[in-house]
């Protein structure tokens, strides 16, 4: 199962309509803000949730008249972000794939925290996604295969998402590594390239964030 969320952040219209064509999600959950995209976008989510605290009020009003969508409402003061609840919603659900729009841009804290869940999925051992223009981002729980038609874009780091990432190798990579133990402050995964047509991360334990960029 195939899950969009739409949050709160950055969106470009034209991007996220193609993300969602090229994905064809089998949910939709409109978060907060991100509401304000589909409904400049006829766009009816199979959920919605959030505290409502940033949206125009016409806009939640008419989805509020469409009693069909159910609309968990939060309050502001609560010990989770919108988009984590989000998170934690597509995988009850039962989703296997999910995918973050307009979870870049905006507030650095709101970044951080949405970089922050992405944890929770592949703790579960399930993948999940943030999408903008310039980057795709995930957070790998165990080896992967790369194939460099599948890529998003020219380069690709690595960082630690806990204290240590351990016994890490990269192979099919511009620069490779062998047997390496990264920790949340080695800048060594950064800004690396495909030299292969399918390339190999893997690393024995810890979370390791994934980050393919294009250049602007």
């Amino acid at each position: 199962m195939d899950t969009i969320l739409l949050c709160g952040g950055h969106m470009d219209d034209s991007f996220v309509r193609d993300c969602i064509e090229d994905i064809s999600p089998d949910c939709i959950i409109g978060i907060d803000r991100g509401l304000e995209f589909c409904y400049r976008n006829r766009i009816v989510p199979q959920y919605i949730l959030g505290d409502f605290d940033s949206i125009s009020p016409e806009v939640i009003a008419w989805y509020r008249e469409q009693t069909e969508i159910p609309i968990r409402e939060y309050k502001p003061e609560k010990d989770a972000t919108d988009t984590r609840m989000g998170l934690e919603l597509a995988l009850k659900l039962g989703s296997d794939r999910i995918f973050l729009l307009g979870a870049t841009g905006g507030r650095l804290d709101h970044y951080m925290g949405n970089l922050q869940s992405l944890v929770v999925p592949a703790m579960a051992g399930k993948e999940a996604w943030i999408l903008d223009e310039q980057n795709a981002m995930t957070v790998l729980s165990r080896s992967r295969t790369i194939k460099k038609e599948c890529a998003f874009g020219k380069y690709i780091s690595f960082f630690s998402m806990g204290d240590e990432v351990r016994g890490i190798t990269l192979s099919g990579f511009k620069y490779p590594l062998k047997d390496y133990d990264m920790t949340n402050f080695d800048g060594i995964g950064v800004s690396n390239e495909l030299a292969e047509d399918t390339a190999l991360v893997e690393f024995r334990q810890g979370f390791l964030l994934m980050v393919m960029s294009k250049d602007k």
